[in-house]
């Protein structure tokens, strides 16, 4: 760090003086702008609250702890959101009281004190122009593709610190609570001062045994609830805390041994050749990245990460540019680039609003679940309640005339006592104990125990991981060429095609990569690309003056009765996507005669090709053909293939959009 640099001082305050600082933003689980209302406390709702709240027997303060919104609304003033101490904000299951703190960035004779609350683990800024506390956010929206390109150079150090302050450590720390404030939460629960009411009363009329038997095993169930749940906290603590030691380029100079800690978004970040594990979301901007998202998709297949498109006023969605983007917690395997050049990546998110810290929030503040069987618990607690006031009622009634005022109310509330059991949260307990330690010996872990109760109720369990609980081989069952808008028969065997379109597309379309010798991908396009005898290489970085063009990967024929061999470059790719259906690569041949000859391959779901072929290509009998494989239960992927002459500036530049046109049909691939 530069000892020149302008100090920087971070006060925390109730109050300060509100800078302004726009964060407005979408995010998919997170609310931009919560509903939120300011309150400021009042002296004088405070005179009149307290005192009565320790009547009787300080239940007042224990409907405060309950109803922390309601206590609010009784001791505060509502008031404008810039001059608010209390926030309170709702959030997807209630309403959440937050404290108005503040942080002041001093850099040389400039300063700025910024109002902020911290809601389910993200930090909302106070907007002077919204005039409400906003989400604050990285560079993941509201960004061009350009833009993002051209902040290569990174942060300086002043603007690295100011950013430090704002958005904080990165850092994914899941809070850990001391033993005594879970057994305080514990014991303050309803459930537990029923207990605590009914054994009082139970040793007033000297059933000790009793009483003790019951304060035995609730308080035994309480503490191993207590234990099980911050066990269970440290292991998630555990799990998701992560730091590390990364080479960053701030103001165009990098630095080495930098803690992941420190990373902002702006931050360019240098993805080293033997790999990392992603302290942060981070969109790549030179190289190829060869990422295992496993931890974060369950997908054990690489996943192969480009450069964001360059040249393009496109505004940036992490979700639509996703091949595009390192998330964090995942693991880069190989990194490719061309002699001397490193591979960067700008840092767009840290902490929790990264990919991995939207994982854990999922867990921390897992969302309402509006079911039927908690709606019918309610209704028989209510029942139950209902049931007991009226036995308190004609049990008074009753005896009312025979026994003294206060042995009335005694065998009134021993009703009570009767008709909801004290010893209901401790049974409950128990078994939800015993559930999770079943669920320990599967290495299933629970920080919510309320919810096993829940799973108990579960008929039906709905995936969609097809791919990964069921067979991943497929197989080629043979290919059908097309020549002059007509199907030829099908070849069984691919490798033995005429080499024209349909074979290289076989060779070329895809996103295999070699990990330690072995070609790793999808597995589709492992067999499909085996079936036609072909090899792959991925020249080094000193390999990369051996062609006139700077090719990732390299494709091979076999040499077949002294035809000699064909080598296809692929010089671009566009990845595979859900929405757009197919995916296509940019190819040369190596030598190639003409240097601006460009090959265009595309592969996909058949209706999307042929929407993307000129008419006069496709074969008139294309649905039927395609019909009859499909009821043979085949899944049939089709090809279409362009020429376009490009210069190697442009080719890197060239959108999607003004690739995958005017294709001519090339056939189809049956798989099964």
């Amino acid at each position: 760090m530069d000892s020149n640099c302008p100090p920087i001082t971070v006060t925390k305050e109730e109050r300060g003086r509100s800078g302004t600082t726009t964060v407005v933003s979408q995010d998919d689980d997170a609310d931009p702008i919560p509903p939120q209302e300011g309150y400021t406390p009042s002296i004088i709702l405070s005179l009149i609250f307290y005192p009565l709240a320790t009547l009787p027997l300080c239940l007042g303060f224990l409907a405060a702890y309950w109803l922390q919104p309601q206590w609010i609304w009784l001791t505060c003033w509502k008031c404008p959101l810039n001059r608010a101490v209390f926030v309170v904000a709702k959030g997807i299951d209630g309403k959440y009281v937050h404290l108005v703190r503040t942080f002041t960035i001093e850099l040389g004779g400039w300063r700025e004190t910024t109002r902020y609350i911290t809601h389910s683990s993200l930090r909302y800024l106070f907007d002077e122009k919204e005039g409400k506390f906003c989400l604050l956010r990285g560079h993941d929206w509201n960004i061009s593709c350009e833009s993002i390109h051209n902040m290569i150079n990174g942060l300086s150090n002043e603007k690295h610190l100011e950013k430090l302050v704002k958005h904080g450590p990165n850092s994914i720390d899941v809070p850990v609570k001391p033993y005594y404030i879970l057994f305080i939460e514990e014991v303050l629960h309803p459930f537990y001062l029923v207990v605590a009411f009914s054994v009082a009363l139970w040793i007033y009329e000297y059933y000790y045994i009793y009483s003790a038997a019951i304060f035995f095993t609730s308080g035994v169930s309480a503490v191993t609830s207590l234990f099980l749940t911050r066990r269970n906290l440290q292991q998630l603590h555990d799990i998701v805390k992560y730091s590390s030691l990364v080479t960053v380029i701030r103001g165009g100079v990098e630095h080495s041994s930098v803690p992941s800690e420190s990373l902002v978004p702006g931050d360019i970040l240098v993805i080293p050749s033997t790999g990392m594990t992603m302290p942060c979301d981070a969109v790549l901007l030179t190289g190829t990245v060869i990422v295992n998202e496993a931890s974060l998709t369950g997908e054990s297949c690489p996943v192969t990460k480009t450069v964001l498109p360059i040249g393009t006023e496109a505004v940036f969605v992490p979700a639509k540019f996703k091949h595009h983007t390192l998330f964090g917690g995942t693991n880069v395997i190989q990194t490719r680039f061309y002699s001397d050049s490193r591979v960067l990546a700008l840092v767009i998110t840290t902490a929790f609003t990264t990919a991995r810290g939207r994982m854990v929030r999922s867990i921390l503040y897992p969302k309402p679940l509006d079911l039927k069987f908690y709606a019918d618990s309610l209704k028989f607690l209510g029942g139950l309640g209902v049931i007991a006031i009226i036995g308190f009622i004609y049990t008074c009634a009753l005896q009312a005339t025979t026994l003294g005022p206060l042995k009335t109310i005694v065998r009134g509330l021993d009703i009570v006592t009767t008709v909801v059991p004290p010893a209901l949260p401790a049974a409950l307990t128990v078994g939800t104990v015993y559930a999770l330690q079943r669920l320990k010996k599967h290495k299933i872990y629970c920080i919510s125990p309320q919810r096993v109760n829940l799973c108990g109720k579960v008929k039906l369990v709905c995936f969609d991981k097809t791919g990964t609980l069921t067979e991943d081989s497929m197989s080629v069952q043979g290919v059908m060429d097309v020549s002059d808008k007509r199907f030829y028969p099908l070849a069984e065997d691919p490798s033995q095609l005429c080499r024209g379109p349909l074979l290289f597309a076989m060779a070329t379309c895809h996103s295999l990569t070699i990990i330690n010798n072995e070609l790793v991908g999808d597995p589709l396009d492992v067999k499909m690309f085996n079936s036609t005898g072909w090899t792959l290489e991925e020249p080094g970085a000193d390999d990369t003056t051996k062609f006139d063009l700077m090719a990732p990967t390299v494709v091979r024929s076999p040499d077949l009765g002294g035809q000699g061999r064909v080598e296809l470059g692929i010089i671009k790719q566009f990845l595979f996507s859900s929405e757009m259906q197919c995916m296509s690569v940019m190819t040369k041949h190596i030598p190639s005669l003409d240097p601006r000859l460009v090959l265009v391959y595309t592969k996909g779901a058949p209706e999307k090709i042929v929407s993307i072929c000129r008419p006069d290509t496709v074969p008139d009998n294309f649905h039927e053909t395609l019909g009859m494989l499909t009821q043979k239960g085949l899944r049939v992927l089709a090809v279409g293939h362009r020429t376009m002459q490009l210069s190697w500036h442009k080719s890197e530049r060239i959108e999607r959009d003004d690739v995958e046109h005017s294709l001519t049909f090339g056939g189809l691939i049956a798989m099964e």
